[in-house]
């Protein structure tokens, strides 16, 4: 699939302190802002549109998108309603 490249105006002294705090996270911007638009996309577009658009994903994009997907659908604890999180006696 085609990428693009994405320009935004942001402001530079917080952009400063993003990259900072990631660095003493071991962690690296760029990633981070791919898995933040991944986000923006599982939960933003419809799963009739994203089955449209993946039919053109390479196979190892698949793989990748799925893996997201799942990751997404798993309940955490402490999203779980309460009669969920504790047993009832």
């Amino acid at each position: 699939m085609k990428k693009i490249q994405l320009k935004v105006e942001f402001n530079e002294e917080k952009m400063k302190a993003i990259k900072v705090s990631l660095k003493d996270k071991n962690k690296d911007f760029d990633t981070e802002i791919i898995k933040f638009l991944n986000g923006l996309y599982n939960k933003n577009v419809p799963k009739s549109l994203k089955s449209y658009i993946e039919i053109d994903l390479e196979p190892e994009e698949k793989v990748t998108e799925d893996i997201k997907e799942e990751k997404k659908e798993e309940p955490k604890e402490g999203n779980r309603p309460l009669e969920n999180r504790y047993k009832k006696y």
